[in-house]
């Protein structure tokens, strides 16, 4: 990071200094993470969870029509009231449509696709690329009430399916071919990849990801490429990305903002050599300064960016501010203090929300330290591992725990716990 730091500052009980929307930290400032920080995935903001939630409902492998050898039931896609899961059968996956409000399947009997797969298109309409499924090798489409399939049309070697307005991206066998096609089969654009490629598609912007390390955004009305990068990480945001560069001693980040619902690659809103992403499922971007000029710092120093704007929101630092342990989650994020306390502040403004007693070393499973963010509601963070799951009152950092046995995530705001052959959703408070 490049520039000075704003005068400007608040004083918040522990005498936190907070700067406000023109401030740009220095280059030498923050924290020497020794991971690297993973792309971030979703903004993280949950529905109301406040107190302890009850299980809304359940699916395994004995309510999954013909579930086969396996554990991992997904949430292929959500549209209105409905989500579209996939689950181990036969040779490869099967997907049904259930209520998200009850889990009871919306169609009488699974699409068993083969080694195919199947996706939801923003208007509700279901692709499915069958492959040694239960009917003849083709490209279908499902009734969104039934599950009837449509005649096919050509597979063109189809295996992965991601739903792209209203249209379908499909990606070969191979993974090195990408095609977006209309419903009809018709073909609007393909391109293809040196090495095998998976594809993700989120507020507008479709990230192609190789298996040699390279991102690629595409223009989804051409299949261009308008920017790429080896050697890092692309992480998508709702006013657009951040492109993480992660070779040693080049360590950066670029930002991309969304205008008018699109995201404008012709120039970076803000480009900063040496910071990296603190991880975390939120609204915004948190940064912390990275390299051999940071590990003499005493004190933490991060910076809270929008996308698409070219100076900061604010940034925070504190002679009692910890180096490590920052959490963002949804639309707020938790500094640890070096006592090991925590105080919290709404991304937007930099608002003060609460603060936290410093964790009870007898109960290591609500550490969030040692915790991956699930979301937050403007109440409660909620934090996992994969023994428990934790929701912490922002207010004051008292907290309600659920034991479980597995991984938990966030689909729609709601929480999703996976937790061997079965899946289960959370009621909101």
């Amino acid at each position: 990071m490049s520039g000075q730091r704003n005068s400007v500052t608040r004083r918040f009980g522990i005498g936190t200094v907070v700067a406000i929307c023109s401030v740009l930290l220095v280059a030498a400032v923050g924290v020497v993470l020794s991971i690297k920080t993973p792309p971030a995935t979703g903004d993280g903001r949950l529905r109301d969870y406040s107190s302890a939630p009850d299980v809304a409902w359940t699916v395994d492998r004995d309510t999954l029509p013909g579930y086969g050898e396996g554990t991992e039931i997904t949430v292929a896609g959500t549209w209105m009231d409905r989500w579209l899961l996939a689950y181990p059968s036969g040779l490869g996956r099967a997907y049904l449509m259930v209520s998200a409000v009850s889990g009871h399947p919306v169609w009488d009997n699974p699409i068993r696709v083969g080694l195919g797969g199947c996706a939801l298109n923003g208007d509700g309409i279901v692709g499915c690329a069958m492959r040694l499924g239960d009917h003849p090798d083709g490209f279908y489409l499902a009734d969104l009430d039934t599950g009837k399939l449509s005649a096919p049309t050509d597979l063109d070697a189809t295996t992965q399916v991601v739903g792209l307005g209203q249209n379908f991206v499909r990606i070969d066998d191979a993974g090195y071919r990408v095609m977006l096609s209309k419903p009809s089969g018709e073909e609007i654009w393909t391109r293809t990849f040196a090495s095998a490629t998976t594809a993700r598609y989120d507020d507008g912007v479709l990230v192609a990801t190789g298996s040699d390390g390279t991102n690629v955004v595409l223009d989804a009305a051409t299949g261009a490429g308008e920017l790429s990068c080896t050697a890092c990480d692309i992480s998508l945001y709702p006013t657009g990305i951040a492109v993480q560069h992660n070779t040693y001693g080049h360590e950066g980040v670029d930002f991309y903002g969304i205008v008018d619902g699109v995201l404008n690659t012709s120039q970076p809103t803000y480009r900063a050599t040496r910071i990296q992403l603190v991880r975390g499922r939120s609204t915004l971007p948190v940064l912390t300064g990275v390299g051999e000029a940071t590990v003499q710092d005493t004190q933490g120093h991060f910076e809270i960016r929008d996308p698409a704007k070219p100076k900061a929101l604010w940034a925070i630092t504190d002679p009692e501010l910890s180096k490590a342990g920052a959490r963002p989650c949804g639309g707020a994020v938790s500094f640890a203090l070096k006592d090991r306390s925590r105080v919290v502040y709404r991304l937007s403004d930099g608002r003060s929300l609460g603060k936290g007693p410093s964790p009870d070393v007898g109960n290591p499973d609500a550490d969030i330290d040692q915790l991956t963010c699930v979301g937050a509601s403007p109440s409660t963070m909620v934090f996992a591992n994969n023994n428990q799951l934790n929701g912490f009152r922002i207010a004051d950092g008292t907290h309600w725990e659920l034991p479980i046995i597995g991984t938990a995530q966030a689909v729609d705001g709601y929480i999703v716990l996976h937790q061997g052959q079965s899946m289960s959703v959370l009621a909101p408070n």
